[in-house]
C-alpha cells in the first residue's frame, strides 16, 4: 500500500525543526559564533529584511527537506518510529553529515562547527521523521 504525502505533517515537521534551531543555536550561540566568526555587531546590524530572508528561507528549506523525507518513507515503506528514525539517521549520515564535513573542511572551518551544525541536523531530521510517521495518512494513493 502506498501513502499520500501529508503536507500538514511536512509543515509541522518543518516548523518543529525551525523551533529546534532557535533552541539549539541559543544554547550553542557562543561556540557557533566563535567557529563562524560572526560577531555581535554583525548580528545586530541585520535588518528586518535580512532576518525575514534567513528565517523564511530556512522554513522553506525545512519544508523541502521533509517533503523529500516523506518520499523516502514511501519508497522504503516506513510505517513505524523505528523505521522513521533509521531513515532519518541514514539520510543524515549519507547526505548531510558527509557534505557538511567536506564543505567545512575545505573552508577551513573547525570540526566543532561541524559537530554543532551536524548535531542540529541529526536531531531535527529524527524529530521531523517521527512527526511524519505519526501523522502518516494510511489511505491508498490515487492511481
Amino acid at each position: 500500500m502506498e501513502f499520500k504525502i501529508n503536507v500538514v505533517a511536512v509543515a509541522i515537521a518543518a516548523a518543529a525543526m525551525w523551533v529546534l534551531g532557535a533552541l539549539w543555536y541559543g544554547i550553542f550561540s557562543v561556540q557557533w559564533m566563535m567557529y563562524t566568526g560572526v560577531t555581535d555587531e554583525f548580528a545586530k546590524a541585520m535588518t528586518g529584511m535580512d532576518m525575514a530572508y534567513l528565517y523564511g528561507g530556512s522554513l522553506i528549506t525545512y519544508f523541502i527537506l521533509f517533503y523529500v523525507q516523506s518520499h523516502i518513507h514511501i519508497a522504503f515503506q516506513v510505517k513505524d518510529l523505528k523505521g522513521s528514525m533509521q531513515a532519518a539517521v541514514w539520510s543524515w549520515l549519507g547526505f548531510v553529515a558527509t557534505s557538511m564535513h567536506v564543505s567545512n573542511s575545505y573552508q577551513g572551518k573547525s570540526f566543532g562547527l561541524t559537530m554543532i551544525d551536524g548535531g542540529y541536523w541529526l536531531i531535527g531530521m529524527v524529530i521531523g521523521g517521527v512527526i511524519l510517521v505519526k501523522m502518516q495518512k494510511n489511505e491508498p494513493a490515487a492511481k
